[in-house]
């Protein structure tokens, strides 16, 4: 028998609301074909900042990641315990709000924020998903943007997303400028998928860095 990776019931976690969208909306238009997918959201996006000539606000944002998510084929969760955006910090009531989110939905595989990330919010999101999905069958790490750290952002494992890049921007569109860093993040999270595919052998890929996965039989 052809050995498969076992995953049913899947759950994307992301600090802000674009977070998902531009980290793995190919992977999880291509599996909500099949599978059960779910996006939670940690924190309400809200940001300003003169300095970088941004405003985004918590009701555009839902509303945009609501638009994004029926493209994308996604069941959205409501969070209950929603944080305010760079007030993200690991604790026990949210990691198990969260792994009784898990347990309920019977999840078996859950993408996460990369640990070594350099936003605030992310590295606080990916350290609270790992001990909440420690009973998960597999749990993969994405990127959502563009920084470098001392240790960089290197996926191992892609999935090929070439039938779902247009819903992928589709979904990227949905949301307003002010998300569109610089006018540039959404076109280049396209190429560097179209970078990502190319070395996986497809047109489009997303990757990931594994923390663990489960073949079956």
């Amino acid at each position: 028998m052809k050995n498969t990776l076992v995953m049913n019931n899947i759950l994307a976690i992301g600090a802000h609301f674009d977070d998902v969208e531009l980290a793995i909306g190919g992977t999880l238009n291509k599996f909500s074909e099949s599978k059960k997918v779910y996006k939670l959201t940690l924190t309400d996006n809200v940001t300003f900042s003169k300095n970088l000539k941004l405003d985004v606000k918590y009701k555009t944002s839902k509303n945009s990641s609501h638009n994004a998510c029926k493209i994308l084929g996604v069941t959205e969760i409501f969070n209950k315990k929603i944080k305010k955006c760079t007030k993200l910090k690991y604790e026990t009531n949210l990691m198990q709000y969260i792994e009784k989110i898990i347990l309920n939905k019977k999840i078996d595989t859950i993408f996460i924020h990369y640990d070594n990330d350099l936003n605030q919010d992310h590295i606080a999101s990916s350290e609270i998903c790992k001990t909440a999905a420690r009973h998960c069958k597999n749990i993969l790490m994405f990127q959502s943007n563009f920084y470098t750290g001392s240790k960089p952002f290197n996926p191992t494992m892609f999935v090929d997303i070439t039938k779902n890049i247009n819903k992928k921007i589709s979904s990227l569109n949905c949301y307003q400028k002010e998300h569109n860093r610089n006018n540039q993040l959404f076109s280049m999270t396209i190429k560097r998928n179209e970078v990502w595919g190319y070395s996986a052998g497809v047109k489009y890929a997303e990757g990931f860095v594994p923390i663990k996965f489960c073949l079956d039989d």
